[in-house]
This record gives structure tokens, sequence and C-alpha cells, in this order.
């Protein structure tokens, strides 16, 4: 592999072109990236990549000087310009100083990058090849941002390696970073799911890439630690502040540093992230204990809503919260929708909501989640079946936080209540098809014997259940066969597997367990198991 060095100072031209390009193609390797040409220059008489690609105009020192200063020293290093059409005639005269060639910012395309990519290749191929360069390394040297990777996890959860070899590490890797007054902060990717689907990224790879660079190059600028990926959503961020004696003085620096992280990510990303912070602490041994209590406070997220900061062990600010469940509490029409002897217990859910908001994050979700299954089973079966449930499953595994978790439970009860306004008035047909659903579930029912019933051909009635109730004629029967599995399950001491053939599905289990889960979230032993705790917590 050739070594590759970036030069440029837009952030997301360099950031794009780095993790854009597939260079193990080309036989070529991104070994560093700089916004100016002076940092790019220190580099070079360090490590003397074998190509450059470089801006014009930047601080400190333009590609045109740095150009110049590489080919006073070397003429076998391989360069590419990029350049604005503004700067055509610059670019033309860099050609002069043996250029392999140069690339438009603006109208740069995949084919013409490879194109550029592929004759620097050449070049460098015949160059090793020549008497003029024997003894030049052709290779490049390890990942840094894997090993870095590796040995801050190994020290930090795994305390593979001592203190005093962490520290050795950390000074011959020339890594941005000292024992003296240390602070750990772990980052939170909100919404990664979203993030990854937005950017069609479905490994993640170009996401770490990207957060990764900004992580570096904002933390370079203040000079301040290292930053190393945990795992998809989280980051650790290991910050020194040797220069700084007062906590007041450091606090301050790293809400500053933390809050450009996030106008950074939100600008790039329209994106958001979270941090917890650690307090402030000496010597390398204790980043361990410092990593969990950052964990810790961000643990605080959960309850708070996303984009924050969040330090030290004060309590959570449950205001969001709170308002949401107030919300719910006076949905009035939902509440009117649900029996009068259901009153008490849809309060009684609201009230176990508020007091479990100190509970762990887990035990929060599974009680978001069976109060949204009990009010689909109430206000379903108060309605005669007329309402159908729409899955939530989906919605609620993408959300972070309580409140977002609360939000979405808030749109599906005003979409419920929705729907049943519209379907009050199904037709004649629908409504005596649904009537001879629930009466012969438990057989083997078919569209053709719903439709000779109600006197329709099967297409037409397939379309009138989309029409009315925006669903299959399949999808519904198996709802309402679920609805009824899920009274035995709670209900009975039936086995699991003799539930499938009482409700109208065929015996086998696993056909009957995989729809279970699609509609409720939770495969049959996991909704008996949670149901039945349930009824041990309410009176």
């Amino acid at each position: 592999m050739y070594k590759v060095m970036i030069v440029e100072d837009e952030m997301l031209v360099r950031i794009g072109l780095k993790n854009s390009v597939e260079w193990s193609k080309f036989g070529l390797e991104v070994s560093a990236d700089f916004p100016d040409g002076q940092s790019a220059w220190d580099y070079y008489e360090r490590e003397k990549p074998d190509v450059v690609i470089t801006d014009i105009s930047m601080p400190r020192m333009d590609g045109m000087e740095l150009i110049s200063n590489i080919r006073k020293q070397d003429k076998y290093t391989r360069v590419v310009v990029l350049s604005c059409l503004e700067e055509f005639e610059l670019a033309r005269k860099a050609l002069t100083l043996d250029v392999s060639s140069y690339i438009l910012k603006l109208t740069m395309t995949e084919e013409e990058i490879e194109q550029v990519l592929t004759g620097v290749r050449e070049e460098l191929d015949q160059q090793h090849n020549s008497t003029h360069v024997q003894g030049r390394a052709a290779s490049a040297s390890p990942d840094m941002e894997l090993v870095k990777e590796k040995m801050f996890k190994d020290f930090m959860f795994y305390r593979i390696f001592s203190a005093e070899e962490f520290a050795s590490f950390i000074t011959d890797s020339g890594l941005r970073l000292s024992p003296v007054r240390l602070v750990v902060c772990v980052m939170e990717v909100d919404r990664y799911v979203s993030l990854k689907e937005r950017f069609r990224d479905e490994h993640g790879h170009l996401v770490k890439m990207s957060l990764l660079n900004i992580l570096s190059e904002i933390m370079s600028g203040y000079k301040r630690g290292e930053a190393v990926q945990i795992n998809d959503r989280h980051y650790a961020l290991v910050l020194h502040f040797a220069d700084l004696l007062s906590e007041q003085a450091i606090v301050q620096e790293i809400r500053q540093l933390l809050e450009h992280i996030q106008d950074t990510i939100r600008h790039y990303f329209n994106s958001t992230v979270s941090f917890g912070i650690s307090s402030v602490n000496g010597g390398y041994d204790s980043l361990p204990r410092q990593y969990a209590e950052a964990q810790r406070a961000l643990q605080r997220k959960f309850i708070t809503g996303s984009g924050q900061q969040h330090q030290g062990t004060g309590r959570a600010d449950y205001t969001g919260v709170l308002a949401r469940l107030e919300q719910i509490r006076n949905h009035t029409s939902i509440r009117e929708l649900l029996p009068k002897l259901k009153e008490k217990e849809y309060d009684e859910w609201l009230d176990e909501m508020e007091r479990g908001m100190n509970q762990e994050r887990k035990s929060m979700e599974v009680t978001i989640y069976q109060f949204v299954q009990w009010v689909n089973t109430h206000v379903y079966d108060h309605n005669n079946e007329k309402t159908l449930l729409l899955s939530m499953t989906e919605n609620l595994e993408t959300c972070d936080t309580m409140p977002d978790m609360l939000d979405q439970v808030l749109v599906y009860m005003d979409t419920l209540v929705d729907l049943i306004s519209k379907r009050l008035q199904m037709s004649d047909e629908i409504t005596r098809a649904i009537e001879y659903v629930k009466r012969h579930y438990t057989e083997n029912i078919s569209l053709q014997m719903v439709a000779d019933h109600v006197g329709l051909s099967p297409g037409y009635l397939s379309n009138l259940f989309r029409r009315e109730l925006q669903i299959t004629y399949i999808d519904y029967v198996n709802r309402y066969r679920i609805e009824r599995a899920k009274e035995l399950l709670a209900q009975s001491q039936l086995r699991s597997s003799d539930v499938p053939a009482l409700v109208g599905f065929s015996p086998e289990y696993t056909y009957f367990s995989k729809v279970f889960k699609k509609i409720t979230g939770l495969n049959p032993n996991e909704y008996r198991r949670q149901t039945t705790n349930k009824d041990k917590r309410v009176p």
C-alpha cells in the first residue's frame, strides 16, 4: 500500500474525499489528513507519504508553497491538486512543479477521481521499480486508529495493561494526552439507526469514519486529548487539562468543546449527540473508573431527552416526561373509548410509569410497551373489534429516550382515535365479514368462504378490507387470532404450544410464534411472563 496525505481546509470536502473513495482498490491508503499546509508540511518531513492531494488556498501555508517545499526535498512524491474553477490558472502553474494531475472540487465525479488515482498508482509503480526509489517504503504503517482503539479498550475495560504500559504507549505513539487532570466524556449518537438509514450506510463504516474525523479535528484544535470508538453508537473522549488549575475553567472548556462537537455534527449530519461527563482526576489509573462514571451520567439521557450534556450524579430533569404523561392522562378521546371500569386501571398504568422513572431503562421500556398493548386491547374490544391495532413495535424500538417513546404513544393514540372515527360507519359487507371471522376464527376460514357468506367476489371483498380497514384480509384474521391468543396466554395455564390450534393457527408453533412477535413485539412466552409480572405489580 502507498501512503496518501490529504490537505484541504474545508472539512466536508476533506472528510468526504477520505471516506468516499475505495482507496485500497488503487493500492492506496490515507495515512493522514490536515486542514492547513503548515501541519501537512510538518507531517511530510517526518513521514514522507507517497502521495499528496492538496488544496491551493489554505491558511498558514498555501498549497503552492507546500508543493514547492516538497519538490525542493523530493521529486518522487506524487502530487494531485484540488482546485476550484477560479483557481484554474494556479492549478496550471502547479503543473510546472511536476504535479501528476488536478481535480476540480465542485464538479469532480467518481470516474474522474478513479482516472486520476489510477494514473498516480501507475506512476508510483514505475518509480518503485526504478533505482531512484530503492529503500523507500512503499507500504503503509498499521492503521493507527485501530491500534489506538484496541489499546484504550484493553486498558479501560479489561485492565490487560498496567498504567505504566499505557503511559508508554501514549508517549511512543505521540498522542495528545497527559495524565494530569483527566476527564472522560462518553458520546452517544442519538437515533443512530435513523442516521445510518439516511446515509444508506448499512454497516455504519461511513458514519464511524466521519465522526472520528470530526472528533479528531476538533480535539486537535483544542489540543485536549484523544477520541476512540467504543461501539457503533458510543465514543470515548479522554481529555487532559494540565494547563488549567481551576475546576471552573475546566468545566467551562469542556462545555465549549462539547458544544463545538454538537454544533458540527448538527451542521454536517443534521443529527444530535449526547454526552456523559466524568469528574476530574489525575493519573491514567483513574480512567476505568472515570469511564464508568461518565456512562452512569449518560444514562440520564433516557429521561431528559437527546442532545444534552450530563455531569455528576444529580437527579435527571423529569419535566419533559411528566408533561407528556399528563398529556396521556388527559387524552379525553382515548378515555372515552375505554370501558368505564377500565379508566382507573388506565391511571394506574400512568402512576406506575411516574413512580418508575428511577428504574433501569429496560424496565421502563417494557412498561411503556405493555401500556400500549393494554390500550389497544381494551379500546379494541370496546369498539366491538372494529378498531385494529397499529403496530407500534418498530417505532418504539427506534426511540432513544422516554420522551421519544411517549411522543410515539401520543401519536399512536391520536391515530387510533382518528381511525375509529373513520371506521364507525363501515359498509354492511365488511361488518358482516368481521362478524363471520369472529364466529369462525378457530376454523380454517379462507377469503373465499367469507366472500361467499357476504355475497361478494373474493377480489372485491379483499379491496374492501384494504379500503375501509387499511389492512389485508389475512392480516385482519391474524391480528384477531393473536388478540384471542393473548387472552389465553394471560388467563390460563395452557402450554404456549397448545394455544395456536385453539385460535385457528396450524399446530406448527414456529409460525404462530413468528406472527405473534410481528404483531406484539414479544414471543408468546415473553408476553405471558411480562403479563404475569404486571398482574403482580398492579393492585
